[in-house]
């Protein structure tokens, strides 16, 4: 019994010598070239999954799940929920005056193709783990205005504002789907209106769910939605889902410090197809200022232009990104 357990002492002690050496390797690897935002215990933990080669980078979205983890669930901090950006936006389409005109029939409407538009959009952490210790609990707004800045004439008026109120489940996930992984689903309610009154009353109610993908540098939302039926006398927008259609998505690519994005929105009708493409470029310029670049073009720019083809091209700053 003696020779065999000396037997596998001998055998053992270079294993575990060498293990020891790759781990020491590893972790002396990982922590000359790893992001700040990465622990040492979970530099270990990718050290032993990965046979002594550390991976060096956390996603952009796991990366902003422990901002907001940190930083977040502080007495009802805000935090930033979608782009907030200011842009000097051209519309080469022609202006939509039909819905001024019907409003006010009596006063000559002139709306330049240049306008500033910008949109604030912040989110607050509410509760975790809600239902025995899974999904948290979000509210959250977005304003998104487009100023006729130099509209002398009108005295520079806001042409149209719109304002979106929302609450939602979050639910960290971990399952792939046809070569992606699904991190997060979350679900949710959500109001958006101009605030007017009369013709120029546009407002509707969703619930929806969001998918967020992830794959390497690429993020996916795939966010399909039901309206909530109004009632006809008080729907100023009955046909919006044949313009918005019923789903909404969202791609997103980072590179090193440049970050590509994309929206597709379809009604998927032969008849009358519509539906919206908008591109978005942010890039460093200097410390934490970022160029923004995007281009939109299809319906539903704003609630005002929902069955309004808009083609607008945009350059300004962005103050947050997706992610």
């Amino acid at each position: 019994m003696k020779i065999l357990f000396s037997l596998l002492i001998l055998t053992c002690t270079p294993l575990f010598a060498n293990s020891i050496h790759d781990m020491h390797a590893c972790l002396t690897k990982a922590i000359s070239t790893a992001d700040d935002s990465l622990t040492i215990g979970e530099l270990k933990q990718q050290c032993q999954a990965d046979n002594g080669e550390p991976v060096t980078h956390r996603s952009a979205l796991k990366q902003r799940q422990l901002f907001e983890k940190k930083a977040g669930w502080n007495a009802f901090s805000l935090l930033p929920h979608k782009p907030n950006y200011i842009i000097l936006s051209y519309n080469i389409s022609e202006p939509n005056l039909e819905p001024f005109e019907e409003a006010f029939p009596t006063t000559n409407t002139d709306l330049q193709h240049l306008e500033t538009k910008f949109q604030f959009s912040m989110k607050v952490p509410l509760f975790q783990g809600v239902f025995k210790g899974y999904g948290d609990l979000y509210a959250g707004y977005t304003n998104r205005s487009f100023w006729q800045q130099f509209n002398k004439t009108h005295s520079s008026p806001f042409r149209e504002t719109n304002h979106e109120a929302e609450s939602w489940l979050s639910f960290n996930t971990d399952f792939n789907v046809v070569g992606l992984h699904n991190s997060v689903i979350r679900t949710g309610f959500t109001h958006q209106s101009n605030g007017r009154s009369g013709p120029l009353s546009r407002s509707w109610n969703r619930v929806y769910a969001d998918f967020i993908l992830e794959r390497g540098d690429v993020y996916l939302s795939f966010k399909p939605w039901l309206r909530i039926p109004e009632n006809s006398n008080d729907d100023d927008n009955h046909d919006i889902e044949d313009f918005l259609g019923y789903f909404e998505l969202r791609g997103l690519y980072k590179k090193q410090q440049h970050s590509f994005d994309f929206m597709f929105r379809n009604n998927f009708k032969s008849s009358s197809n519509r539906g919206a493409i908008e591109l978005g470029w942010s890039f460093p310029i200097r410390n934490k200022v970022r160029g923004y670049l995007q281009w939109f073009n299809g319906y539903g720019e704003s609630m005002l232009d929902y069955d309004n083809h808009t083609n607008s091209i945009g350059f300004g700053i962005q103050l947050s990104d997706w992610l």
